[in-house]
């Protein structure tokens, strides 16, 4: 054996046990966090994506039938421009104002934002909003109510010429100055 004063001091106390950090815990916490962002995120679009497809659709005499159920519930509305827009405002904001028809109804319409550029008297247009009652910024009808819209779509045909008319159609509006 050795020599004792060779020997290695060894200390065979007890040692004191570090305090454990417990990481499993807040990375779960994380994820957990993660989670629930992401599913009220999904929840949140799901809500958007529904809500735009949940708008009724009424032609404009089944919303004046049904005005006092609809309310100031948003709806679409679907009617055709009967004149050309008059230019106006509602307080400080520039509006057009106009009357669609459908099936003899006849709907005042107050649209704030711009019109899509094939918007004409004579084109069926479907318009997103609600009934308001009150004094429209331009002339209405006699009942006090108007539909106010924020957005507007145009529907057109698919009514396409063919190429081969295309002098005829440009001798055409040479001569009467409008495109049939």
């Amino acid at each position: 054996m050795g020599n004792p004063a060779d020997a290695v001091d060894t200390d065979l106390s007890p040692l004191t046990p570090r305090p454990v950090r417990h990481r499993g815990n807040s990375r779960r916490w994380i994820a957990a966090a993660v989670i629930v962002a992401v599913v009220a995120a999904v929840g949140l679009l799901v809500s958007n994506l529904l809500g735009d497809a949940a708008l009724f659709f009424y032609n404009a005499d089944e919303a004046v039938e049904r005005r006092d159920e609809l309310a100031s519930q948003r709806f679409r509305l679907q009617g055709t421009p009967l004149s050309e827009p008059e230019h106006a405002f509602d307080g400080d904001r520039p509006v057009l104002t106009f009357p669609v028809g459908f099936d003899g109804a006849v709907v005042d319409v107050v649209h704030s934002g711009d019109p899509p550029e094939l918007f004409q008297p004579g084109v069926p247009v479907v318009l997103e909003g609600a009934w308001r009652q009150g004094p429209a910024p331009a002339p209405s009808a006699a009942d006090g109510w108007h539909f106010a819209s924020d957005r507007m779509l145009v529907k057109h045909d698919n009514d396409y010429r063919q190429r081969d008319d295309y002098d005829e159609r440009v001798t055409e509006a040479d001569q009467s100055g409008t495109v049939p």
